[in-house]
């Protein structure tokens, strides 16, 4: 709107799609979590305390207590997770360890048995596990590019790139080129899932 305000025209293009993963310490038992339950853990006012409020101890996690990690908030994925999980209205939590970049995010959790954080699905290592994921507790879906792809996956988010007006001249040669088949193999190299069914070598 304040772009349109001064007499630009953006205009979105989908590049790509991300599967937001959310990341656990490998000895933590929980293989599956619901959008409220993760909502009961981030939002401000619903907060579980503790891994024994989703009926699980942690070993290695003393007090068994919850440690929130989150992003930044000037981050594109703080924003959607918030969106995603917390609700149109809802606020983190406050106290949570607020990391400057995905890596952090899996870095920490790698290092820390009592933490869950969330990051894109591009970050995932052998060192930390990713929850199976469900709307309402039923049916889960594991973060991957294909279940990114088709948004089967209820924390997937889609890549954006703008334009001022309709791509032009280099510009538009550069749009074409990101979703050609060389374009969208690279993004797929990189962890992120393509926008169509594409064959890489």
């Amino acid at each position: 709107d304040l772009a349109r305000e001064r007499g630009q025209e953006p205009i979105e293009h989908i590049v790509g799609y991300d599967a937001l993963a959310v990341y656990l310490h490998p000895d933590n038992p929980i293989l599956d979590l619901s959008i409220p339950q993760l909502a009961s853990i981030y939002a401000r006012g619903k907060e579980f305390q503790n891994w024994s409020d989703l009926g699980v101890e942690v070993p290695g996690c003393r007090d068994n207590t919850i440690v929130v990690v989150s992003r930044q908030n000037n981050s594109g994925t703080y924003a959607y997770f918030q969106k995603a999980v917390l609700g149109p209205r809802g606020k983190y939590r406050q106290g949570t360890l607020d990391m400057h970049g995905s890596k952090e995010v899996v870095d920490l959790v790698e290092k820390t048995p009592c933490a869950i954080g969330y990051s894109g699905l591009a970050y995932a290592t052998d060192h930390v596990k990713m929850a199976c994921i469900s709307s309402d507790g039923e049916g889960c879906v594991a973060p991957t590019v294909a279940t990114a792809s088709d948004r089967s996956y209820p924390i997937a988010r889609p890549l954006f790139m703008y334009t001022n007006g309709e791509p032009q001249g280099d510009v538009k040669d550069y749009l074409d080129w990101i979703l050609s088949d060389e374009g969208q193999c690279i993004i797929l190299d990189k962890g992120y899932a393509p926008v169509r069914d594409v064959t890489c070598q």
